[in-house]
């Protein structure tokens, strides 16, 4: 399977929406809430063959992504269950975590697979981020 910057661009983004709707689907789908780690799993997966990287490199972005985006499903969740709807605080919640996944993945990687990383969409998706901190301030 081939990935570009449009669909890792919109994975990120549609992220927010499906923790965001976690609890409506899980009322649908009989109490089965998103499985924060198989999304996390299938991303290291990805990154893994996207970026050459080794298993123990594979493990902790694994690991990395998992309590990440965990964290923002949790986050999520519990602005929803506290009814708050305006869209620019989940913006800023799935920002805090991205960032915190940016920065632990460019630990393990090594420069090479970090500016590859940033070439399949992460660069963009940083400036983004960025600039929105900037507004904010």
């Amino acid at each position: 399977m081939t990935y570009n910057h449009k669909n890792i661009f919109v994975f990120f983004i549609s992220l927010i929406f499906l923790f965001a709707g976690a609890d409506l689907r899980a009322q649908q789908n009989g109490g089965q809430e998103l499985d924060v780690d198989e999304v996390a799993a299938k991303e290291a997966e990805r990154l893994g063959e996207l970026l050459e990287m080794e298993y123990w490199q594979i493990f902790y972005a694994d690991s990395i992504l998992r309590h990440d985006y965990g964290c923002l499903n949790q986050e999520i969740l519990q602005m929803r269950k506290d009814r708050i709807s305006q869209n620019e605080l989940y913006q800023r919640v799935q920002d805090k975590w991205t960032e915190k996944a940016d920065n632990a993945l460019k630990k393990i990687l090594t420069p090479e697979q970090w500016n590859k990383y940033l070439k399949d969409g992460a660069g963009r998706r940083i400036r983004e981020r960025e600039k929105r901190k900037k507004g904010r301030y």
